[in-house]
């Protein structure tokens, strides 16, 4: 408690509590300064001495009770306590890479179950056709660990797009590089290193192909003026997987982009067949580090999600290490005693100041407690869900090691591996989760 709190405290006034105690009751005002306020916490535990004396006839109890008046009244003035108070100075974390997961989510409202366990490892998601209007507000469709959804609605019936992004993301909307004419929205992620242009996108099957193509190509004309690395995401309602016009070609041909998703994503359950209507498009200025498609239950909706992980000097993950008190473990009888040795009025009366007062207080009380209760260092991971556990963490850090694998080596064998592992980490999500609720 240094003197700039002392002095910010005085100066607005929280300085205004009451002290009781049995036949003792004093009102201190926030018009006096902090040493007053502590002196008439000394002269009213030499009060409460007379009255302990007529409760108690041990010196050992007079010595505990003041103690624990002392303490009280101390806490009672301070007015922050506290309860789990965190690490002073948790660097920044490092920066690494980032996920963006897109899905054709056909209706939103009635899927949010579904959508939880399906993006909670991505750091931006997207969704198409939300099927949103007014009538639905953000709280209804909020997603935990995301921030406020960000939306572009269409109405109840149809279309719509919406944003999703974990609090430790930088991203804003970029509403001047949007077309009226086309259902889109950009954004701008900002890194230490670089800033990213993020484009998602709806063609609906009514809208004219070659309108929308020529829109579009107006938008990345235009972000390309700004910024040479862009990413676009959507449902384009175009299979990428057979041959495309020469008009098409040429739009992503000329503004330098590249679809990396290479399977089908629509699966028509009519007819059986397969196209690949949600490509990703990047820049080469994109460093890739994963890509793939993630599948959806057919009864949430006829797409299956892609996703790309790419390195932009950015990672949501942050660790640090933290001593905890193992209070279970304590010798209070031992603490207790030693509370009873030390002369605690003596620590305030003797100081030079109200500082030096509080310093040997809490130095005191601390080594006591240091002397009497184990500690242990733990790591505290902030993104850890709170059913987490060794099991699953030890399991995903395997699937990251097939994942790793997969990628270098490009075989069928290593690719089912890595999602034999995905879907087993997956599954062990979802019991971790029944069993936290049960």
């Amino acid at each position: 408690m240094g003197s700039d709190i002392v002095a910010h405290r005085i100066s607005i006034g929280l300085f205004y509590c009451k002290i009781s105690s049995g036949c003792v009751k004093t009102v201190i005002k926030h018009t006096v300064s902090f040493n007053d306020v502590l002196f008439e916490i000394c002269v009213n535990l030499e009060k409460c001495k007379l009255w302990i004396l007529s409760k108690y006839k041990s010196y050992s109890d007079i010595a505990i009770v003041s103690f624990y008046m002392l303490l009280y009244s101390l806490l009672l003035i301070c007015g922050d306590i506290e309860s789990n108070p965190g690490p002073g100075g948790t660097p920044d974390p490092p920066e690494k890479t980032l996920s963006i997961f897109h899905g054709n989510i056909r209706s939103l409202r009635n899927k949010l179950n579904y959508i939880t366990d399906l993006i909670e490892d991505f750091d931006i998601v997207f969704f198409t056709e939300s099927h949103l209007d007014v009538n639905v507000p953000d709280l209804d469709i909020s997603l935990f660990g995301f921030e406020t959804p960000v939306r572009k609605d269409r109405n109840a019936n149809g279309g719509g797009i919406i944003m999703y992004y974990k609090s430790l993301i930088n991203i804003i909307r970029r509403v001047d590089l949007e077309h009226d004419e086309v259902e889109s929205m950009w954004f701008e992620l900002k890194t230490k290193l670089r800033s990213i242009l993020i484009n998602i996108n709806y063609r609906s099957e009514r809208q004219s192909s070659v309108c929308f193509w020529q829109y579009f190509d107006m938008m990345l004309k235009r972000a390309l003026d700004e910024n040479n690395s862009i990413l676009c995401l959507g449902d384009l309602n175009k299979n990428f997987m057979s041959d495309i016009s020469s008009n098409i070609r040429d739009v992503i041909f000329i503004n330098g982009l590249i679809n990396i998703i290479d399977k089908p994503t629509h699966f028509d359950t009519r007819t059986g067949n397969t196209s690949l209507l949600d490509p990703i498009l990047v820049t080469d200025s994109i460093a890739v580090v994963d890509k793939d498609t993630i599948p959806i239950d057919r009864g949430i909706s006829d797409h299956d999600g892609t996703y790309v992980t790419i390195n932009c000097g950015f990672t949501s993950s942050r660790t640090y290490k933290r001593k905890i008190w193992d209070y279970k473990n304590g010798d209070f009888d031992l603490m207790n005693q030693k509370v009873l040795r030390t002369n605690w009025e003596h620590l305030i009366s003797d100081a030079d100041n109200i500082n030096v007062a509080c310093t040997n207080f809490t130095n005191s009380l601390l080594g006591i407690a240091s002397e009497c209760i184990p500690t242990r260092e733990v790591v505290v991971r902030c993104d850890d869900k709170i059913w987490y556990n060794s099991n699953l963490r030890r399991e995903m850090r395997k699937r990251d090691r097939f994942r790793k694998l997969f990628l270098r080596l490009k075989s069928s064998l290593a690719e089912l591996k890595f999602k034999q592992q995905r879907n087993k980490v997956n599954n062990m999500k979802k019991q971790a989760k029944k069993t936290l609720l049960r």
